[in-house]
């Protein structure tokens, strides 16, 4: 579960975890875990509302939906891929 909301780093991160290293400039160049990422606002529904409410809910107010759906987006892509 990742909570950065810059789309692009979330790739990277993401890209990192299933497939390796894409720079392969570190330690999991080539190393493909195969491990799915998820970012915490996609997992908003497992969440029961009170927690969620007082550990996320301003952080989920900061965003645009612009900025929701980019993040949304860039993490299916690499799920996807």
């Amino acid at each position: 579960m990742l909570g950065l909301n810059e789309p692009a780093a979330l790739k990277i991160m993401a890209t990192t975890y299933k497939h390796g290293d894409p720079s392969f400039a570190g330690v999991l160049a080539g190393v493909a875990l195969g491990i799915p990422s998820y970012h915490v606002l996609e997992l908003k529904d497992q969440v029961p509302d009170e927690v969620w409410s007082d550990q996320l809910g301003m952080v989920e107010l900061e965003l645009e939906d612009e900025e929701v759906e980019a993040i949304t987006a860039a993490m299916t892509e690499v799920r996807g891929s």
